[in-house]
């Protein structure tokens, strides 16, 4: 009889029979359950949580909230002997749950840091018994997405909080220098030609967990113009995927835009389902397609289904706060809606009358006037002829514009005017 069979129920070790059959645990499941446990056991530690949204806990250490994500500790323990799977666990452990074992000095912490990216609402759940989360040390740059900064530990990954720099005694812009230095010395490992014809396609297979990490360089992603046909793209469904080829192709751009959508979907640690290109100063950027054909319509819908995930996800995390702080402002969602003639997503809000709401930014937004009366308007000219009315929450990422009053009805008639078609629409 296997170790893991007999560890996860699949049968039941010492006895032929039973009364009832045992209770069938996936491995997953086992570990985050024996995670649970050990983390209750600790005396310093409190408030054992599940993260709703990826495999990991989260809990109070001395009063200090602190997240921990298991899928590293998964891979490497599943394969190993019951001592040393026990030896690795300990370690981990240690790292999150021991006492002062985290604490590094800056000169120490330096080389260990590393800039990752990760969805623009990661991490944003507020600890247990408080109603705003504690931000992690990041910055926006890519939308959407955000760049954080770990520690790189030897047995585990650990990400930066502000109390971090506030004990090295070092700024957020010093101490994503030190991270891109590190990240510099390791961009080029991993990178390799997994099809030559009919066009390239490159991958990073560095099985450091930091592939997607890569994309950050400043000039990964552009060096790879004289190497793939066309303008080079990229995508980063989950963290150990980096997949690059170029636009040239139209069948290969299909088979990205496939995988990317498809692998973000099945990952716990999904990134994003979108592509990515390079401006012309070689800075990363969403890759977008104009026109109406199919490309065109794949292309836009990975934006779209990151925008909407995030989104969705922002709006949980801010009613649940609103609902804490007895706050009252309507929290609009992301829409979309698919156009029947060919199969377009276009993104929508709305905005009512009377309602103070935090709007998302959407290709076009409803403008409800009353009960019966409203229109359809482009987001940028709400933006241009309303602007008077909406406020920039620039602590909200992904963006979010509150309206502050009620149009006036010669600007309620310059957005009438201005309407838009959903069958005619079109922002290229």
């Amino acid at each position: 009889m296997g170790f893991w069979k007999k560890l996860f129920g699949l049968a039941k070790a010492g006895s032929e029979s039973s009364a009832s059959p045992p209770e069938t645990v996936s491995p997953r499941e086992y570990l985050w359950r024996e995670m649970e446990a050990a983390l209750k056991a600790v005396p310093t530690v409190t408030e054992v949580t599940r993260l709703p949204d990826d495999y990991g806990l989260r809990f109070l250490k001395n009063g200090e909230a602190v997240q921990m994500y298991l899928d590293n500790l998964f891979a490497e323990t599943r394969e190993v002997s019951p001592d040393e799977r026990a030896q690795q666990i300990g370690r981990f452990l240690s790292a999150f749950a021991g006492e002062s074992r985290d604490k590094l000095s800056w000169k120490e912490a330096r080389k260990r840091l590393l800039p990752v990216v990760r969805s623009a609402t990661f991490g944003l759940m507020a600890p247990p018994g408080e109603s705003r989360p504690r931000p992690m040390v990041g910055r926006r740059t890519i939308p959407f997405l955000r760049e954080l900064l770990v520690l790189d530990l030897p047995d585990a990954t650990m990400y930066v909080q502000h109390d971090h720099l506030k004990e090295w005694g070092v700024s957020e812009a010093k101490a994503f220098k030190a991270a891109f230095a590190n990240l510099d010395r390791i961009h080029a490992s991993g990178v390799e030609l997994q099809e030559e014809n009919p066009s390239p396609l490159w991958s990073v297979d560095s099985n450091d967990t930091y592939e997607a990490s890569r994309l950050l360089h400043p000039g990964f992603l552009a060096s790879f113009t004289a190497r793939v046909n066309g303008r080079p793209i990229a995508i980063i469904p989950t963290r150990s995927t980096l997949v690059i080829a170029g636009d040239g192709d139209p069948a290969l751009l299909k088979r990205l835009c496939t995988l990317a959508e498809r692998e973000h979907e099945a990952s716990t640690r999904g990134i994003s389902p979108a592509l990515y290109t390079v401006d012309d100063a070689g800075h990363v950027v969403p890759y977008r397609l104009a026109g109406n054909d199919e490309f065109a319509q794949l292309v836009r819908r990975g934006h779209l289904r990151l925008a909407m995930g995030e989104y969705a996800t922002q709006k949980q995390l801010l009613e649940a706060q609103h609902a804490a702080e007895d706050v009252d402002v309507f929290v609009a969602s992301f829409g979309v809606l698919v156009r029947e003639q060919d199969n377009r997503p276009i993104s929508w809000s709305s905005w009512s009358k009377d309602v103070d709401t935090l709007l998302p930014v959407t290709d076009v937004v409803a403008i409800q006037a009353g009960e019966e009366d409203f229109f359809m308007v482009a987001y940028l000219d709400v933006e241009r002829i309303a602007s008077r009315y909406l406020s920039f929450m620039p602590e909200l990422w992904p963006p979010r514009y509150r309206t502050i009053a009620w149009p006036s009805n010669a600007v309620l008639n310059e957005l009438r005017a201005a309407q838009v078609d959903l069958a005619a629409y079109a922002d290229d």
